[in-house]
């Protein structure tokens, strides 16, 4: 028998264009090519060049922040507040370093006295100057003046700093105040002032929020407007959120003073220039002066709290009766679908029968009475079944 000795070359084997043989693993297998995203690299490229582009200016905003809190010599503008409270010098420069050797600090108690933001309140005293920083009110008072920084404020701000100045002068007039504050020192009676400033500007933000919260909550009940009102609502929670905030900063601030005694008592420069420095449990008029405001301070936060309470029951409220509405909504449009469905299935059927072909009901007297009691039985018929069965799942617990 003739035999073949030369091989045949197997359409398996490997050829030039790649085919694979049969015994390779890859044999009978579809082969995965990999396209590119168009669409991903559309909407992600923005992005991420954005993103680049916001963390390229963190990074130079964060050395220049980083190079002014280092370099002391960086200039400041301030303004000198005589006894009476007028203006004895309207525009000073200097360095955080040589203010602070004028007027008794060390550099770095000021690194942060130019901040762009608000920053924490707090209160340093020392022995012969207090630091006074509340939100966009800096100062530094001393037993003969007060130093005022002029900081670039943004107008979304709320700027102490004017109801301090506009108040200081009938604060400091000598007829002003009975009692116990007419007895203060001066450096006391700044302290006073600029306290007394910062407790009105969050209590008058937080009364003129609670009037509009008042009056958004009285529109909720009104279904043509509800929308807005939660827009609203949520415009007001922000704002609230940011005088709780605002107003524990301050309480914390003055807690911090309350607990210790020995700043309290180092408050009283006048009588330590003098030589009479008072000891470590003689600070009563700063003690009683300090908790009037940490009352009023923790009444106006805890109102905030409150009043934020009832914003958010009331938003959570509209939010359940907007699902309501929604899921009403849904089961009117699956009893119309059910409905239609019913009436859908018999016109089907009466349709065959109006075709124009033969089915041996044209001589038929009854048949068209027939034919419609049907349709409509049918029609009642899938629709009540349909209905049954949507009222069956809506009663159905999870």
């Amino acid at each position: 028998m003739y035999k073949c000795t030369t091989p045949i070359p197997s359409p398996f084997r490997h050829s030039p264009h790649g085919t694979a043989h049969p015994e390779h693993p890859s044999y009978g297998r579809r082969e995965i090519v990999t396209l590119p995203n168009k669409s991903h690299h559309v909407i992600q490229e923005p992005d991420m060049k954005k993103e680049a582009s916001f963390n390229q200016n963190v990074f130079n905003l964060s050395l220049a922040l980083s190079k002014s809190r280092i370099n002391d010599a960086t200039e400041l503008r301030c303004m000198v507040l005589g006894l009476d409270g007028s203006v004895k010098e309207s525009d000073i420069r200097g360095t955080r370093d040589g203010l602070g050797k004028e007027w008794g600090l060390d550099g770095r108690d000021l690194r942060n006295v130019d901040l762009v933001s608000e920053g924490i309140p707090h209160l340093l005293v020392r022995p012969s100057v207090i630091f006074i920083s509340m939100f966009t009110l800096r100062l530094l008072v001393r037993p003969h003046g007060v130093l005022l920084f002029l900081l670039p404020i943004e107008d979304c701000h709320v700027k102490v700093q004017d109801v301090f100045m506009t108040d200081l002068q009938r604060r400091l007039h000598p007829g002003s105040g009975s009692g116990l504050l007419a007895k203060l020192p001066f450096e006391l009676r700044i302290v006073d002032a600029a306290l007394a400033s910062v407790i009105a500007t969050l209590e008058a933000e937080h009364v003129l929020i609670r009037r509009e919260v008042e009056d958004s909550l009285q529109d909720s009940t009104r279904e043509d407007v509800v929308y807005a009102v939660l827009r609203d609502l949520q415009d007001h929670r922000k704002r609230l959120v940011a005088i709780q905030q605002r107003a524990s900063q301050f309480r914390s601030a003055l807690r911090e003073i309350l607990e210790n005694d020995e700043d309290m008592a180092t408050m009283f420069l006048t009588d330590r220039q003098a030589g009479r420095p008072h000891e470590v449990e003689d600070h009563l008029e700063v003690e009683y002066l300090l908790e009037a405001y940490y009352k009023n301070t923790d009444a106006i936060a805890e109102s905030a709290n409150a009043l934020l309470g009832d914003l958010e029951r009331t938003v959570e409220t509209i939010h359940s009766i907007l699902d309501v509405r929604r899921n009403q909504i849904m089961v009117f449009e699956a009893q119309l679908e059910i409905c239609m469905l019913g009436f859908a299935v018999p016109t089907f059927v009466a349709g065959l029968f109006g075709m124009n072909v033969a089915n041996f009901f044209e001589e038929s007297t009854s048949a068209f009475v027939v034919l419609v009691a049907v349709c409509v039985m049918g029609t009642v018929t899938i629709a009540k079944y349909g209905l049954w069965k949507l009222d069956k799942f809506r009663k159905l617990r999870f």
